[in-house]
């Protein structure tokens, strides 16, 4: 799938690059961990050492559609960006801020506030809330590419809300939450045909 997408889509190819040449921000590692739990296909780590891993579980991507693989390593490939981009604000290897001295903490939120602004604006819960707020086209964008504009926009803007309705303390998105009963119908109707059901060729 990974290579797929590779060679279907410049966004995700774009994206990945990032992560290469000499000196990157943060180099960017993928295994596979097939032990992560029911309903959960990829996991992106914290930074160590100016490194990102990505773990992606084969048996749960197993059980979904190619386009839904397709929207949950896009949606770790986001994670590691928003990480790779904090990194840049740290100008360190790691986001351990508990170690960081009083001054580093004061430089690191100055540059985040002065260079990424988005990211600054969602913390402490950048991360799903930021998501869904911001990134839910740049997943469409790369899901579209790789399935060749087969079906309507809508179709990939609504599967990118995969992961991203519900925060990690189980609240709601505030994207989410501002959607009418209807918007969020037809998306749970499009997770259910196109996300979790759908075309599966590429298992």
């Amino acid at each position: 799938m990974y290579d797929k997408l590779n060679i279907t889509s410049n966004k995700f190819k774009n994206a990945i690059q990032k992560f290469d040449g000499d000196f990157p921000v943060s180099h960017l590692t993928f295994n596979i961990n097939n032990s992560l739990p029911s309903g959960n296909y990829g996991i992106t780590k914290k930074p160590a050492n100016y490194n990102i891993t990505i773990e992606m579980s084969n048996t749960q991507l197993s059980k979904i559609s190619d386009l839904g693989s397709v929207v949950a390593i896009t949606h770790e490939i986001i994670h590691a960006e928003i990480y790779r981009k904090m990194l840049s604000a740290a100008k360190k290897g790691d986001l351990n801020q508990g170690e960081y001295s009083t001054q580093d903490r004061i430089n690191y939120i100055n540059s985040l506030a002065d260079n990424f602004p988005g990211l600054y604006d969602y913390k402490p819960t950048w991360n799903h809330n930021l998501m869904a707020q911001h990134y839910r086209n740049t997943i469409a964008d790369i899901v579209q590419q790789f399935d060749n504009n087969r079906l309507s926009r809508q179709i990939y803007v609504d599967i990118a809300w995969a992961g991203l309705r519900i925060l990690e303390d189980r609240k709601e998105s505030d994207a989410w939450s501002n959607l009418s009963p209807s918007e969020q119908n037809r998306v749970l109707l499009n997770l259910k045909n196109n996300f979790f059901n759908g075309i599966s060729n590429c298992k």
